[in-house]
């Protein structure tokens, strides 16, 4: 993994090696810029050497004829099979990388008149990267459809771009001005859709797009979505076809030449990838990968005596890192955290989930995780819940399911109270609230976008999740907390061929006997009796407590909470209050959440440039 940055502005050197300088975090192993000889390009990397540690594999990466010039934030699964299958096809490589592999395969299809695209969705992994070609003076950048890693891309004058991992780079070259337009959807999905960002001339390269740039004009390709490369005419995948990709690409992610952990926790994901990776290394011959799990103080929310009963199966060694209680200590953590984002995240899990890698840091590069599960096999609750509305509750009549949905309060039965409220309508108007994190009426939150509902509205909201609240969530906080602490985090469930696999099982397939049925299946026999049968946690803080604790720190009395959280908000001083209460009552999680989410706004506008251009790791 890496931190890549480049501009097309003639003779920007001294700029760019200032973006790496802010990304140094994601590159701690040295850097390198590259400058055109014309002056038409400088493209720099800043290393972290996970594959390969020699200096000949360090970057920016320069073909034998000169024509071609890489840098690559990523990793390939299986890059040495494929460097194998290269070399007797009579490509030549001077190194042991997968980022020349890149290179070559890339380089080698430009040559021939193809499209890059079409050599990219062939290579399973994670990657964001940059290709310059000297003879056509033209910038290829492409970022994985998975969304795994980020790139984001700044419009400047006379039509030329720069690009960096993370957009504290930008503000080495350019002052930078709030984007306040993306608050209606940030506020629905706690995070900021792509190619959105919060800031304004600040574009994120969306999931799978391959991008051209060439004397100032823009044109745009798209690297196919492993999951729309399902075979139709193939039988249904098995749960043995299944376990056998899922094992494939768990040994792939651990070909690292350096120190490999993973992380561990009560459930299904990550305990299924720890179970496989053990299983390897000892086929291997090498010993078990440690292991890291979070543990808190409230046993509600403490997966840690799962973790441990899991690793002693597994002759895993353990490492149980605390979760932040200290409200100071919380804070430094989020501003750090947003920073390190460039705009408005309001999942508080980036919390944990930067202390975690700080922690998991010190003993590994490279870490495994379990991402992607919930949203390939099925894990949510509102996708059984979306099951049993087209199933049973949309038949009941509309008067009886509004009337229904106005009787029944908000509660310690939060599901019932959500489930009921989106199913009181018809099926957009059930994805819109099932999908929207806000529930104060007066803010006006809006999803993102509503997709195709012609078929079932369980398979929609799998999709939906999949491809636009897994990268824009769960997968820029895995990459922005790795890699604020240089560690890579590997996702082996996101491998293509597991991907492919879980798309050709129909929602209600993954559903059949309970959430995740065909992984549950596939992962079982590894787990210590009853692992399976766990209650769900999930990786989540406190949030009231967090809240109220935060909001104290940082404004004081409750009028001063309420008036900064509900400063853009028009409501009365009544509805603030009792907004607040429900917030902070630890009763009412989602109040919680939305009012969570209106704090990180006030704080994220706060953050001046100096202050989002700091370093990542300064907490």
């Amino acid at each position: 993994m890496c931190g890549i940055a480049g501009s097309t502005q003639p003779d920007d050197h001294s700029a760019v090696d200032a973006m790496l300088q802010r990304l140094a975090h994601r590159g701690p192993d040295g850097s390198g810029v590259w400058s055109d000889p014309n002056g038409t390009i400088t493209l720099g990397c800043a290393r972290l050497a996970t594959t390969d540690l020699t200096g000949q594999a360090n970057q920016p990466l320069v073909s034998t004829d000169g024509r071609f010039v890489l840098v690559f934030n990523g990793y390939i699964a299986g890059h040495r099979r494929r460097i194998r299958s290269a070399t007797r096809d009579g490509l030549t490589f001077q190194t042991r990388n997968d980022a020349e592999l890149v290179l070559q395969l890339m380089s080698n299809a430009i040559r021939q008149g193809s499209d890059p695209a079409q050599v990219l969705q062939t290579l399973s992994g994670q990657y964001a990267l940059a290709l310059w070609d000297v003879a056509q003076s033209c910038l290829w950048l492409a970022r994985d459809p998975l969304g795994i890693k980020p790139l984001y891309v700044l419009s400047r004058p006379g039509g030329h771009i720069a690009f960096a991992s993370e957009i504290s780079g930008f503000f080495a070259i350019a002052p930078l001005v709030h984007d306040q337009g993306i608050k209606p959807t940030y506020l629905a999905h706690l995070f900021v859709p792509a190619p959105n960002t919060g800031t304004e001339a600040v574009k994120l390269l969306p999931p799978g797009t391959i991008m051209r740039w060439q004397a100032g004009e823009v044109s745009t390709g798209h690297i196919v979505h492993p999951a729309y490369r399902a075979d139709e005419a193939s039988q249904m995948p098995t749960v043995g076809d299944l376990l056998s990709a899922a094992r494939q690409s768990v040994a792939d992610a651990m070909d690292a030449d350096c120190e490999v952990g993973c992380l561990v926790s009560g459930g299904l994901d990550s305990a299924g990838v720890a179970a496989l990776a053990c299983d390897i290394a000892q086929e291997r011959g090498q010993i078990a990968p440690t292991a890291f799990v979070m543990g808190f103080d409230d046993p509600a929310l403490d997966e840690t005596e799962a973790a441990q009963k899991l690793c002693r199966h597994l002759g895993q060694e353990l490492h149980v890192v605390a979760a932040p209680t200290q409200p100071e200590d919380i804070y430094q953590e989020l501003v750090a955290a947003l920073r390190s984002v460039g705009g408005p995240l309001a999942n508080p899990s980036i919390v944990l989930m930067r202390c975690l890698a700080k922690a998991v840091s010190g003993d590994v590069k490279v870490c495994l995780s379990g991402d992607g599960g919930d949203e390939l096999f099925g894990g949510y609750p509102r996708y059984r819940a979306a099951q049993l509305y087209e199933t049973y509750w949309r038949h009941v009549p509309r008067a009886l399911r509004r009337l229904t949905a106005k009787l029944y309060c908000a509660g310690k039965q939060r599901e019932i109270h959500r489930f009921l409220a989106g199913g009181s309508g018809a099926r957009n108007h059930a994805f819109a609230v099932w999908n929207n994190r806000c529930v104060i009426p007066e803010c006006d939150a809006r999803i993102a976008r509503h997709p195709d509902l012609r078929g079932s509205l369980t398979d929609a909201m799998m999709h939906f999740d999949r491809d636009v609240t897994l990268p824009g969530n769960q997968l820029l906080m895995s990459d922005r907390c790795g890699m604020g602490h240089g560690l890579e985090y590997r996702l082996p469930l996101l491998g293509h061929d597991v991907v492919r696999i879980a798309a050709a099982v129909i929602a209600k397939q993954h559903l059949k006997y309970g959430p995740k049925s065909l992984w549950r299946q596939a992962i079982t026999p590894y787990l210590p009796a009853g692992h399976d049968q766990n209650h769900k946690i999930g990786f989540n803080p406190p949030v009231a407590t967090w809240l109220l604790g935060v909001a104290r720190y940082v404004w004081g009395n409750e009028n001063r909470i309420l008036e900064a959280i509900f400063a853009d908000v028009a409501i009365s001083q009544g509805h603030k209050t009792a907004y607040w209460k429900r917030a902070v009552s630890g009763k009412d999680l989602d109040m919680a959440l939305s009012v969570w989410a209106l704090m990180v706004w006030q704080i994220w506008l706060e953050l001046d440039g100096s202050d989002m251009g700091r370093a990542a790791d300064t907490a």
